[in-house]
């Protein structure tokens, strides 16, 4: 009987050491997958059986059975890519995809954007995250769905200068320049070599744009008309407003605007500003736009900085806040799992986020194929968040993560478990030589 049960021994020895193969046949197959999860076979021995002996009842191990197969949820290596919808998670969480129907993890960041704009896997699951509408992220999951449509134009509301006035002494005649003062900028009288003017007047330039996103370049021009006051013009080309105001190209000049800032030592201590033009822009945009200082009208704080000191005239900064209307250049995904894109304007807009989900127990989770999970009663449903918030991982794009599989390692528990199937398999002859040994007896 003993006999018998060497060869259902040595069977099950047989078996355990096939699933073992099995298991690094599919892992060491799976080395190349992106985001793969190897698997360890754990085995354990069968109930043993009760037998008589001289000191009583003894037992006899009966063999061994596969215990269970576990997934190994280890990072993988993370490479770069050159697609700005591959993402590679650093750390715990999965990226949820859908079928509309039902919901699958999977920690392969290879998307794709089909027609319609949705992030997809390579079978068509819609990738899950928070939307985006004009900039601002919902609060609701569901498809993740990116806008490449150009951006709107935005009109320039406000000019920021940061600027050294130079302090001057009067001249000659008793006055400090008469070149802004004089000059009467109404698109047919002074052009751009009138405004060319005495040591007194000092300009910079900056491009805004209207309505439509049409720029214009405008220059500021700036004439010291006493010890503690200087007065500004806002000049553009007529042409901006008139096309038919330069017919042969003289360079004639309309203010847009005039101003008068005043001093206290070299802190500005008061400022006024009108815009003059009464015309709208040639396109039929009535857009104005102020100028930042340091302060308003009504001594209030504003951007920008304008001193008066003995140094020379110098502009630190130029800046405004309009922009024309753009195409998306570039998308790229922060750590937080936010799509971001670039636009050819140099505006900057978010258009979604990825989300993640995390289990209490995703040892647990289910194998679907396709590089897929499902969640079991066991592993729990999955917690959906953002990138690196409640113990989730952070996002990179341009990157895949590889398999988790060592290959090295998978080399060593092949030759385990092929000498293990060998040694199986010489009980199994020797226990059926026995028994022919045996029937020949009788």
């Amino acid at each position: 009987m003993s006999l018998f049960g060497t060869l259902n021994t040595g069977a099950s020895g047989l078996g355990v050491s096939s699933t073992s193969m099995s298991v690094i046949g599919d892992n060491i197959a799976n080395i190349n997958t992106t985001g793969f999860k190897g698997t360890r076979a754990s085995f354990a021995d069968l109930v043993p059986n009760g037998i008589g002996g001289l000191n009583g009842q003894n037992q006899l191990g009966g063999g061994a059975g596969l215990a269970s197969t576990m997934t190994l949820f280890g990072q993988g290596s993370v490479s770069s890519s050159d697609s700005a919808l591959d993402m590679a998670i650093s750390g715990k969480g999965f990226f949820q995809v859908a079928d509309g129907a039902n919901n699958y993890y999977t920690r392969d960041g290879a998307f794709y954007m089909d027609s319609d704009g949705y992030v997809t896997t390579a079978s068509g699951l819609k990738l899950q995250g928070y939307n985006a509408f004009d900039g601002d992220l919902t609060s609701r999951i569901s498809d993740l769905r990116i806008d490449t449509a150009p951006t709107d134009p935005s009109a320039t509301e406000a000019v920021t200068l940061d600027l050294n006035l130079p302090v001057h002494t009067e001249d000659d005649d008793g006055n400090y320049g008469s070149v802004l003062s004089s000059a009467t900028l109404d698109g047919a009288t002074e052009t751009w070599d009138d405004l060319e003017g005495t040591d007194y007047l000092h300009s910079t330039s900056t491009t805004i744009y209207d309505d439509y996103g049409v720029a214009h370049d405008v220059v500021i021009y700036f004439e010291q008309t006493s010890e503690s006051e200087w007065d500004y013009k806002v000049v553009t080309a007529a042409s901006e407003l008139d096309p038919t105001a330069d017919p042969d190209g003289d360079g004639y000049v309309t203010e847009l605007m005039e101003g008068t800032l005043t001093f206290d030592g070299s802190e500005l201590d008061s400022i006024d500003q009108t815009w003059t033009s009464t015309d709208p822009w040639a396109n039929g945009s009535t857009s104005t736009f102020d100028l930042e200082l340091g302060i308003d009208s009504s001594g209030e704080d504003t951007d920008g900085e304008i001193t008066m000191t003995g140094s020379s005239f110098s502009a630190t900064n130029v800046s405004q806040d309009g922009y024309a209307s753009g195409q998306v250049s570039s998308v790229n995904i922060d750590d937080d799992g936010q799509i971001i894109a670039s636009y050819s304007n140099g505006e900057e807009e978010v258009l979604g986020q990825v989300a993640l989900a995390t289990f209490a127990a995703e040892s647990y989770l289910s194998r679907a194929g396709n590089n897929l999970f499902k969640s079991t009663p066991d592993s729990g449903e999955g917690v959906m968040g953002a990138a690196g918030v409640g113990g989730r991982g952070a996002v990179s794009g341009y990157a895949l993560e590889g398999s988790n599989v060592e290959l090295e390692d998978q080399f060593v528990s092949m030759i385990q478990s092929q000498r293990s199937y060998q040694a199986n398999a010489r009980v199994v002859s020797t226990a059926n030589d026995t028994l022919q040994e045996l029937v020949n007896l009788v």
